[in-house]
């Protein structure tokens, strides 16, 4: 579960079980340095709790980081949440994308289109052909708002688990 920064120059990833975690999963950075990669540092609160905080993807822009979580104020099982990049570093409390995206039950693998305005997820809490599938939710008009999302279908879902999708483009 990782991401690179649209310039190349970060990686955001999941570390479970790591001496300097906050919780079972968090979400560390890593920098380029040439052509290897920096020492990780767990980038702490508030995007990482004492819950479970996984799959991160970044946005086009850098600015939002949506990820996966366990934390309190939550929906169901697994939600998927956002924070925004500070002007001055650091990232806003995230923000759970409410239960037009999120159900009682478990969304996982966010990915954010370039376009910042379509998101693609995994779920077991929406109608779906099998255990877990994949599914696309717009932003409104207002931009702030998700629309009910989009089983994709057949072929794309079947009655097995379908659980990441990344979209080159």
């Amino acid at each position: 579960a990782q991401c690179i920064s649209p310039d190349g120059m970060y990686m955001f990833f999941t570390g479970c079980n790591r001496p300097d975690g906050l919780g079972r999963c968090d979400i560390y950075l890593s920098k380029r340095e040439g052509k290897n990669w920096s020492a990780p540092f767990n980038i702490g609160a508030p995007i990482n709790t004492p819950g479970w905080e996984s799959q991160p993807s970044l946005s086009a822009d850098g600015k939002t980081l949506y990820f996966v979580s366990t934390r309190p104020g939550g929906k169901g099982g697994y939600d998927i949440w956002k924070s925004d990049l500070k002007d001055q570093g650091g990232w806003t409390v995230p923000v759970n994308l409410g239960p037009t995206v999120n159900t009682p039950y478990d969304e996982q693998s966010p990915f954010i289109h370039a376009d910042g305005q379509t998101l693609y997820f995994s779920s077991n809490g929406w109608p779906g052909l099998g255990n877990k599938d994949l599914f696309m939710s717009k932003k409104d008009s207002t931009g702030k708002n998700w629309g009910v999302p989009k089983n994709l279908g057949y072929p794309i879902n079947t009655f097995g688990e379908e659980s990441g999708l990344i979209l080159l483009y």
